[in-house]
């Protein structure tokens, strides 16, 4: 499925009269960067009142996918953020309905974010390529110490703070252990991460469990 646009009313917060606009309701970042573009510069659904000119963000639900990096999140109004808990709600039975319709052929196996406003969005994937930044910092340094270069699960390295590249143990069959060490070796080459180090952390924790590889 690719990004979608609606129809809808919108209502200037000057209080002219409302008038019809067409808008970004699915976005999918992995099949066009000009959309993720226009988020992070504040333009996706940017719209102006014929009658007074006014420019504002047509506040209606989006739903944004980047399906390698599996991140899916759901985007309302910043007005209703006070009814989060009944949204999260909402966000449960819509999730179990598009990803076997609307978004079937994404395959989605990872839980969705909530965020209320283009804002919030913004900072979801700033975020985001911070963690892609770091991540490709250490599996640069991972490789010059001489590892081979795994990649973890994104939603399982996203929810526990981990980078998305890790170096992978030399051992045939390794345990969470093995990849503890192996972390530590490339923080004591002198690396700085704080995602690697709470991988490490993690790994060497008793009854750890084997992190979870693409």
């Amino acid at each position: 499925m690719r990004s979608l646009q609606n129809e809808a009313a919108a209502q200037c917060p000057n209080g002219c009269e409302p008038f019809d606009v067409t808008y970004w309701s699915l976005v999918r970042a992995d099949q066009n960067d000009d959309l993720k573009a226009a988020i992070l510069g504040g333009e996706l659904n940017l719209v102006r009142c014929p009658e007074c000119g006014h420019y504002f963000h047509h506040d209606g639900e989006i739903i944004y996918l980047d399906a390698p990096a599996e991140l899916l999140v759901f985007v309302f109004s910043p007005k209703d953020k006070q009814r989060a808990a009944e949204l999260q709600q909402k966000i449960s039975h819509d999730y179990e309905i598009i990803k076997n319709s609307l978004l079937k052929d994404a395959h989605l196996d990872y839980p969705p974010l909530c965020v209320f406003g283009l804002e919030e969005l913004q900072n979801v994937l700033r975020h985001e390529e911070n963690l892609v930044a770091e991540s490709e910092v250490v599996a640069a340094s991972s490789a010059a110490e001489g590892f081979e270069v795994a990649r973890l699960k994104p939603s399982y390295a996203r929810q526990h703070h981990f980078p998305f590249y890790i170096p992978a143990p030399t051992a045939s069959a390794p345990a969470a252990n093995d990849y503890a060490v192996a972390a530590a070796r490339v923080l004591k080459s002198g690396l700085n991460s704080a995602l690697l180090l709470q991988f490490k952390d993690a790994m060497s924790a008793p009854g750890a469990q084997l992190p979870i590889l693409l």
